[in-house]
């Protein structure tokens, strides 16, 4: 898949503190429940996201990257299937929208996440390793990390008209409850045939 994994880069002194709060906020509105040290792994990624320099046009696909992760040694397989699970964070929580206009699935990219995020917990899953329960959390609430992450670019945004329809699209096509409420937040009323949502 490529796109260009930039994040909008704001004017702070920390990058993380502006992500932390904003990851933070969203989790606490949409009652995830998530611990602070995957609140942190949350915010670091998007900081980190925001100062890539690349497009990952020549990134690999995320088959190619769970291939790899399943053929390496063990150092570079934890490598790899933490950058599949990062990369369909990322690609499911900020670019949603890009991945349903090339017709791929939400669920194939949030079961291969949550995948890689369930064998990197397995593999660091060792007494005093906490990154492998903070992996473990990540696995089971990858779809509550992407609607944080998802929340966290909707407030990066400006609200136009195009943004409202993309939002009224998204929350059409995938039923979320965080577009529905970010509609209202805006004065839209998302309706359904028979009913109010």
């Amino acid at each position: 898949m490529a796109y260009n994994a930039k994040l909008p880069i704001v004017a702070q002194d920390n990058l993380f503190d502006f992500f932390r709060e904003r990851v933070d906020s969203a989790a606490r509105r949409q009652r995830a429940a998530v611990s602070q040290d995957t609140v942190y792994y949350v915010s670091q990624l998007l900081a980190e996201q925001a100062h890539r320099e690349d497009d990952e046009a020549s990134a690999p696909t995320l088959v190619e990257m769970r291939e790899r992760a399943a053929n390496s040694n063990f150092a570079e397989s934890v490598t790899w299937w933490r950058r599949l699970g990062d990369h369909a964070l990322i690609g499911l929580g900020f670019f949603r929208e890009h991945l349903a206009r090339r017709r791929i699935s939400p669920g194939y990219y949030a079961e291969m996440g949550a995948g890689a995020y369930g064998t990197l917990s397995r593999l660091l899953r060792d007494p005093g390793v906490s990154m492998g329960d903070v992996f473990g959390e990540m696995s089971e609430r990858f779809e509550s990390c992407t609607e944080m992450i998802a929340e966290v670019r909707e407030e990066s945004r400006e609200n136009n008209a195009s943004d409202i329809v993309r939002l009224y699209d998204e929350w059409q096509s995938t039923g979320s409850a965080r577009a529905a409420e970010r509609l209202r937040q805006l004065g839209v009323v998302p309706v359904r045939f028979g009913g109010i949502a």
